[in-house]
């Protein structure tokens, strides 16, 4: 259980976190803009490209980030029930909390407007609450994974059996 955080893996977390985050940005928006063509829906659509960014996150995590641990079915449960509680309570409770701090936003949409960039207070506000609560999250999902979901045993990574 004494695992040890190397940048290495940090690194591989990191790339492919923000791989994840596009991939859950893209299925949404495909969602929202093609498939159900409107807005009543987007509790839907975050769902469904959640679940599937979810899913993504597990066969990437434990194909590179952690590799060399064996995976077994308690850590697919333990992976799916953090991210269940991630999408139920964290996510939620950081929006709202991020959404407090109106001023912030504020100062960011007035560099914008000063800068000349064509994005209204609305997409300024959710896109920096989005990268703001995505932060908080992976730093979470990084400690979790590592400590809880990932902890079996060690394989040998050149193990020919490995594959």
């Amino acid at each position: 259980m004494g695992t040890k955080i190397t940048t290495a893996r940090v690194s591989k977390f990191a790339v492919i976190g923000v791989i994840l985050a596009l991939f859950n940005f893209v299925i949404y928006t495909f969602l929202a803009r093609v498939v159900f063509n409107n807005n009543e829906l987007l509790w839907v659509d975050s769902i469904i490209s959640y679940l599937l960014a979810t899913i993504l996150a597990f066969i990437l995590h434990s194909k590179i980030t952690w590799r060399e641990r064996i995976v077994t079915k308690h850590n697919k449960v333990m992976f799916f029930v953090w991210n269940g509680v991630t999408a139920v309570v964290i996510s939620p409770l950081f929006t709202w909390l991020f959404a407090q701090i109106k001023l912030f936003y504020g100062f960011l949409f007035g560099i914008s407007s000063a800068l000349h960039l064509p994005f209204d207070y609305n997409f300024v506000e959710s896109t920096t609450i989005f990268i703001l609560v995505n932060i908080v999250t992976m730093v979470l999902n990084y400690l979790f994974y590592d400590r809880l979901v990932f902890q079996e045993k060690r394989r040998a990574i050149d193990d020919p059996t490995n594959k």
